[in-house]
């Protein structure tokens, strides 16, 4: 979907900016000796390149305004999924990676894609 294509492309682009704004602080190296910073240098080159590529593909397509792009977002889900990956990633050493891994997987297929619990766990469709 064109919308969708909109949103993600923007968030992408605005990660590969952060990534590359952090890499110039690292020595980038020279063509001979290349240093820690050029790979993500070019990685977040690359993002912002392919980003945009794909936002100005799914904008052309588009005759709507850019209110209707963010208009039936769903914020909930988004500041769930952040919390919930935050709180996994504060009990992964005190529980262990496969008990929070399995208990983030369940929360996600049953809340962001309603589910039954039981689906939810065995994975079923």
């Amino acid at each position: 979907m064109r919308k969708h294509d909109l949103i993600s492309a923007t968030i992408w682009f605005l990660v590969g900016l952060f990534v590359f704004l952090y890499a110039i602080q690292y020595d980038l190296g020279t063509a001979e000796l290349l240093g820690p910073g050029f790979m993500p240098f070019l990685s977040g080159i690359l993002m912002c390149s392919f980003s945009a590529l794909t936002f100005f593909e799914a904008y052309r397509d588009k005759s709507g305004k850019v209110k209707e792009i963010w208009g039936n977002i769903r914020f909930w889900k988004l500041i769930f999924v952040l919390l919930t990956i935050l709180i996994y990633a504060l009990l992964l050493e005190k529980v262990g990676f496969i008990l929070c891994t399995f208990f983030l997987i369940a929360l996600l297929l049953r809340f962001i894609d309603p589910q039954t619990w039981f689906k939810s766990i065995l994975g079923g469709d």
